[in-house]
């Protein structure tokens, strides 16, 4: 592109980026990144709209949050060179590291900035804030942030009480804060709020007083009737759940998601694949929750013919482009399922097919324990240096895979050797199931003296935690 050809595109882009809706403006004003930055270039270049506040606005908006060509760098070099920005700019990038769960304190950074060039905040800073403020888990900050809503008279809006309330449900011991909040706005709760609370006490694992809130909602909503089927799920009381599940005026997928979940967490293996197959039936397209659950519902059972028949069905839904996409946890689902079905050759030939890029550390871990699992240590041991070669960093779950394929293997001074790097290089705390793979390792080698020497050692947490042999020999 010439500069021949700036002042004609640069005025139709100018003029699409001045649409009064904004969402409008940001959707269709570019396609890329480097459409955007092009059009930064071109505003720099000519001198035009240099000035202008509210083009250089919107192409901040545009570089933060636009859906198709957001640069969160470009738009925090952007930002730097504004002199006096306003406070739609700052709400901008308040926004924009609220969305990105890499990087949610810049939030917190803008939003003390703006406080401090005397700029106050709106109804529209609080939201976005209040989000950033829960993804960084911190009830100190959050009751700051508290504080400045009441501060600035704003404690009486509703989208800001529902952020409130979600961010203390999800605090550890502050749901007494979210109740607070809630008594204190009731007259204005709507069913947001209603459904905020309930969902903190589920997750909280109090479904009674979940249950109570549910019960006096003035309406309820889907994800209201999903919230509280979730709660129970999780707190193990499958017969509550699918009583809730049988009164549901309606269903989505996310309801069949949950109770197949629920009952494969439970261990009900047979009742969640009876309900999954039941949704097939009932023409639900089951999403990435229920497959996931399906295949470790399999896994649990050792039904390995079941769960060929959902790899099928996953295979064949993936084809079809019915919603359902084959990713890396699907993948490492299946790969799990396989090795303890002791269908080690499948478990092998998904892993293999898998792109090194798209592999992570649950595929790995999955791929490791099969072969663990299935009598192949030293197989286990060397996929393990494959691993870390790729670039992925092992964790707990990693070396409880290895430290079994030691046991069952017996390498004892290979299990010693991992046992002290996952220590003393990776900085992972021993837990129960490791110390146990360990006691387990030196009593299947027939070193009982050792065995129980490293129980001592290990304060008398690992025997019985990973089936072990000790005391059997």
């Amino acid at each position: 592109m010439t500069l021949a050809y700036f002042p004609s595109s640069l005025t139709r882009k100018i003029s699409i980026l001045r649409h009064p809706n904004l969402s409008h403006s940001l959707s269709t004003t570019f396609s890329t990144t480097w459409e955007l930055k092009t059009t930064h270039a071109q505003i720099i270049i000519t001198g035009n709209y240099s000035s202008d506040l509210f083009v250089i606005a919107r192409l901040l908006a545009a570089a933060a949050i636009s859906p198709v060509a957001s640069d969160l760098h470009h738009a925090q070099s952007l930002f730097s060179t504004i002199s006096i920005p306003t406070r739609f700019m700052y709400n901008t990038m308040i926004r924009a590291f609220s969305q990105n769960l890499d990087s949610p304190a810049q939030s917190v950074l803008y939003y003390t900035q703006m406080r401090r060039t005397g700029i106050l905040p709106d109804r529209i800073t609080f939201p976005f804030l209040i989000k950033s403020v829960s993804t960084l888990d911190d009830g100190n900050l959050g009751r700051g942030v508290h504080c400045d809503v009441v501060r600035f008279g704003m404690e009486k809006d509703v989208f800001i009480v529902n952020n409130l309330i979600t961010m203390y449900s999800g605090f550890p011991y502050h749901l007494s804060c979210a109740r607070k909040v809630f008594d204190q706005s009731v007259n204005i709760a709507d069913v947001i709020s209603w459904t905020a609370m309930l969902t903190g006490y589920a997750n909280a694992g109090d479904v009674g007083v979940a249950r109570w809130y549910f019960d006096r909602m003035p309406e309820r909503n889907m994800v209201s009737w999903n919230s509280m089927l979730a709660g129970y799920a999780k707190a193990g009381k499958t017969s509550d759940a699918e009583l809730l599940f049988d009164e549901m005026p309606h269903r989505n997928v996310a309801s069949w998601s949950t109770l197949i979940s629920g009952y494969a967490q439970c261990g009900l293996c047979e009742e969640a694949l009876t309900i999954f197959k039941e949704a097939i039936s009932s023409g639900v397209v089951p999403n990435e929750s229920a497959l996931v659950s399906a295949v470790s519902a399999c896994a649990q059972s050792r039904k390995l013919e079941l769960g060929e028949w959902v790899n099928i069905y996953i295979n064949e839904a993936c084809k079809d482009d019915n919603g359902a996409t084959l990713n890396v946890t699907l993948q490492s689902a299946l790969i799990d399922m396989y090795g303890k079905c002791g269908n080690l050759e499948k478990a092998l030939q998904i892993f293999r097919d898998m792109p090194m890029s798209m592999r992570n550390t649950f595929s790995w871990n999955s791929m490791i324990t099969s072969l663990a699992m299935n009598g192949s240590g030293r197989q286990a041991l060397t996929l393990f240096w494959k691993m870390k070669m790729s670039g992925v960093s092992p964790n707990a779950i990693t070396f409880i895979g290895i430290l079994t394929a030691c046991s069952h293997s017996r390498l004892v001074d290979e299990g010693h050797h991992f046992f002290d790097l996952m220590v003393r290089v990776y900085k992972i705390k021993p837990s129960r199931d490791h110390y146990g793979c360990m006691v387990d390792l030196l009593a299947r080698a027939g070193l009982i003296k050792e065995a129980i020497d490293f129980t001592e050692y290990a304060g008398g947490t690992a025997c019985w935690s990973a089936g072990c042999s000790c005391w059997r020999m």
